[in-house]
């Protein structure tokens, strides 16, 4: 039998697989710090698997996280990687600006940088969904865009996800205590001078910004780095590793790309 490792998996996680996660929202799912080393044996996964996580990672501390999905793996173990994917984002921005499809062209902007510079939970990004989802008949295409870029459906938020949102909060005693932390720090912080606080102090939520954005080229190169080989492209409905279950980690229940069509698809072998 295959092991299969899935770091960060949030809510989409494989039975007979070991998730991890910093705050596992299923008894599936681990428990790790997941830029510690992993409770793992050396050469033990099969198949290593990551999806929009490694953007969120400090970029000092990126080099480390893709040497610990080496150790893990298995000679001739597979590595998928799925991110953002900074060259198409930055081409797709500049053909419809160029074409005066302004309000598209707007959005991609704000997702691209409110995701690396926001310093309130949410950001502008998260002020613009909220607007959508006031007027969804005025929005109507944009929302549509949103999707097909992002995979994020605007028009399924409604009372229920608030309601298992916040069941998913007080079942997790982690989560609990991390709210009780964010309310101590924000009571420090508003002891600081206006000035200081408004340009240095950040209140976003632990794994939510952006600490960098890669194309192919950056991301081929920290993986030979970590000594993988055979770094690949691929789609969200293709990969060199057998039985792979797209549905449901790249694709949704449509077959869909789960992140939208601005992921990128790597994947590498332990040799």
């Amino acid at each position: 039998m295959k092991t299969c490792v899935n770091i960060a998996c949030g809510d989409s996680y494989v039975k007979n697989w070991i998730n991890f996660d910093f705050f596992p929202h299923s008894a599936i799912v681990k428990q790790a710090n997941l830029l510690n080393r992993l409770p793992i044996a050396d050469n033990t996964a099969d198949v290593v698997y990551s999806s929009h996580f490694i953007e969120h990672i400090p970029r000092n501390l990126v080099a480390g996280f893709l040497t610990e999905c080496h150790r893990i793996a298995k000679p001739g173990g597979r590595l998928r990687l799925v991110l953002p994917d900074w060259e198409e984002l930055c081409n797709t921005y500049l053909t419809l600006r160029h074409v005066g499809e302004h309000e598209q062209a707007d959005f991609l902007m704000l997702e691209m940088l409110d995701q690396c510079a926001r310093r309130t939970s949410g950001g502008e990004l998260g002020a613009c969904y909220a607007r959508l989802q006031v007027q969804p008949e005025q929005y109507q295409t944009l929302i549509n865009f949103v999707q097909l870029r992002t995979g994020h459906d605007l028009q399924s938020t409604d009372s229920a996800t608030q309601v298992n949102r916040w069941f998913r909060l007080f079942a997790n005693p982690q989560k609990i205590w991390s709210k009780f932390e964010q309310l101590y720090i924000r009571f420090i912080i508003a002891l600081l001078p206006s000035a200081f606080r408004h340009q240095n102090v950040s209140l976003t939520a632990v794994g939510e910004k952006h600490a960098w954005m890669y194309d192919f080229y950056t991301m081929e190169q920290l993986l030979i780095q970590a000594d993988f080989t055979d770094v690949q492209r691929m789609t969200s409905s293709s990969s060199n590793i057998p039985d792979f279950p797209f549905y449901p980690l790249d694709l949704t229940v449509n077959e869909r790309p789960r992140k939208g069509l601005e992921s990128m698809y790597v994947e590498a072998i332990k040799s």
